[in-house]
């Protein structure tokens, strides 16, 4: 029997609705959680099949279930019930709900809606064996934003970005754009996982229209499986180019063991292959090995540029132990293990406080943005935290500080333990490219006619709520403004940010428009309805920078709009413009 999980704090709708749905004790059974957090855990325990949930409660609340079920349990089928009003938000949950119900609650009216519920919950199914030209159609003709994963027996092939029902870029393995999405286009029972776009603008390389592509991928696979029925010797060979390109992906990513696996099982099969021999040689840790799979690779092609100076590589790193050495992530030298600085392109691997005002400008700059490029294309494809962190790394050994933010703040945001071993060091950089930013900020200022000093009266302080849920834009914030003598609340999202403005009384707020929970619009909507707060100046904050989202940040009667990255003194010009 179907298991109906209904999510209120109010005991006594709880015991009302519990009474009022037995007569339905043969359509479903109803089970009652008082909040998000109960919610989760009988989630994990049950099978169940539609969800019935408030937004305000204690502890893990609706806005928060609703998002934790949308990633996690997509297929469930899911209603709201509440009384709290905003404008434009039943519209905008019931893109993600079932439907949208309004208290008090009649129990009759919800009992119907459940079964509806679950009758629409067992027509969907699943997304396996579903074809990705079909699914593309429904993207299309629902005008859905959203990054599609394409998996095969559980394998991940690739990725389709989605912007208002238009196709605008693709990845598979090393293909971008157009080649990319006809690849993808082309698998057949494909497993399809879909999720948000989220903030980050995506460029578009595909202009060419979905049905276009859907024919041309037709006509190539209908080319590719002739050719396999042709020549068995075709298949093996790109085999062992799939085979290849999975261990330069690896290695690229900065997982040497897996990498080392797949090559050395490709050179005992393909032993006359120069790419996997040289390849081969950058995940090794025996120096031995990595002069002997070298010295297989220069009998091959002894005129190749990058096997010479792989092997240039080893000669310059001078005397090293020949078992249990370490790689350069940024040029895969061979280094001594406790050496904290590559002897070849010169970058910095260990940072320190002490370090950190003399990085730059000694590492060869050419090898570093070779390595930003391969970092990159493994971001693309998967969330690697060892990437993130040496990304960032690579940009401040580069002077990119604006880079080293961007790439360590994604890595402050990444779930899970493993990003606690980059974590003090992440800290250290973000604290020191913030005191670098507002330094230059003052000598900036300095500069400019006394009247237009930015610096405010220590006497006359105001208070700044920050409303951000990324930890180093709102760290850099936060030090930017109070070196300017303002007062800082800060917020990690909307709900939070709410509770804090009777409490605080910020002169001004800077608010995200990217937020958990509830977003920027919603947050501006409700506070400019709310008599103490309509006047209150807000300036949004957002990484998107389309006329679009500039006009709907003006018609929301924001104060103003700045987009990320901004500079310090921007950013203080515009606080003080309107406080």
């Amino acid at each position: 029997m179907d298991k109906v999980l209904i999510v209120d704090d109010d005991k006594g709708l709880c015991n009302l609705l519990s009474c009022a749905l037995q007569r339905f004790d043969k359509n479903f059974e109803t089970i009652f959680a008082g909040n998000g957090e109960e919610a989760i855990k009988i989630l994990k325990e049950e099978e169940i099949s539609l969800l019935v949930t408030d937004l305000i409660m204690p502890r893990v609340d609706g806005f928060a279930l609703l998002a934790h079920m949308s990633e996690t349990y997509p297929s469930i089928p899911c209603i709201v019930m509440t009384s709290y009003t905003v404008p434009g938000l039943q519209k905008k949950l019931s893109q993600k709900s079932f439907h949208f119900l309004s208290k008090p609650v009649e129990p009759k009216v919800l009992a119907g809606l459940i079964i509806k519920g679950l009758e629409q919950g067992d027509r969907d199914g699943t997304l396996s064996g579903i074809s990705v030209p079909g699914f593309m159609q429904i993207i299309e003709t629902e005008n859905k934003s959203c990054l599609l994963s394409v998996h095969i027996n559980g394998k991940k092939q690739g990725m389709m970005c989605f912007f208002e029902g238009d196709l605008y870029d693709a990845i598979c393995g090393r293909l971008r754009g157009e080649d990319a999405a006809i690849k993808l286009i082309g698998i057949d029972d494909a497993q399809i996982e879909h999720q948000k776009l989220g903030g980050k603008k995506i460029p578009k390389r595909i202009n060419a229209p979905a049905q276009s592509l859907i024919l041309k991928a037709m006509k190539h696979k209908d080319e590719a499986e002739a050719e396999a029925e042709e020549s068995e010797d075709k298949n093996c060979l790109q085999n062992q180019d799939d085979l290849l390109e999975e261990g330069i992906r690896l290695c690229e990513g900065l997982n040497f063991h897996a990498s080392q696996r797949i090559l050395l099982e490709l050179v005992k099969v393909v032993p006359d292959n120069v790419y996997a021999w040289l390849w081969l040689s950058r995940t090794l840790i025996s120096m031995n090995q990595i002069l002997t799979a070298l010295k297989k690779a220069y009998e091959l092609e002894p005129k190749r540029m990058d096997v010479k100076e792989e092997l240039m590589k080893v000669r310059s790193a001078g005397a090293l132990p020949k078992e249990q050495i370490s790689r350069c992530p940024f040029c895969y030298a061979p280094l001594d293990i406790k050496k904290a600085q590559c002897h070849y392109c010169k970058a910095h691997l260990r940072i320190n406080s002490a370090l950190l005002p003399k990085i730059g400008g000694e590492a060869d700059r050419k090898k570093l943005h070779q390595a930003l490029v391969r970092f990159d294309r493994v971001l693309t494809e998967e969330l690697n935290k060892k990437v993130l962190f040496y990304a960032g790394l690579a940009c401040l050994n580069l002077n990119d500080l604006d880079g080293a933010l961007e790439y360590h703040g994604q890595l402050q945001q990444c779930p899970g333990d493993e990003k606690d071993i980059y974590i003090p060091t992440v800290e250290r950089i973000v604290s020191y490219v913030a005191s670098i930013r507002t330094m230059k900020h003052h000598k900036d200022a300095e500069q400019v006619d006394s009247n237009l000093h930015l610096m405010a009266d220590s006497s006359k302080k105001k208070t700044v709520l920050v409303v951000e849920d990324s930890p180093t834009t709102r760290k850099v914030i936060k030090m930017t403004l109070q070196a300017n003598n303002f007062e800082v609340v800060e917020a990690v999202d909307g709900v939070e940010a709410l509770s804090k403005l009777s409490d605080t009384h910020p002169d001004l707020i800077l608010l995200d428009v990217m937020l958990p929970k509830l977003d920027g619009y919603g947050i501006l909507s409700v506070l400019k309805q709310n008599n103490n707060f309509k006047e209150l100046p807000i300036i949004m904050l957002t990484s998107k920078d389309s006329l679009k989202d500039r006009l709907k940040g003006r018609f929301s009667s924001a104060s103003a709009y700045l987009t990320k990255p901004f500079k310090p003194e921007m950013l203080v010009k515009q606080v003080n413009k309107f406080i």
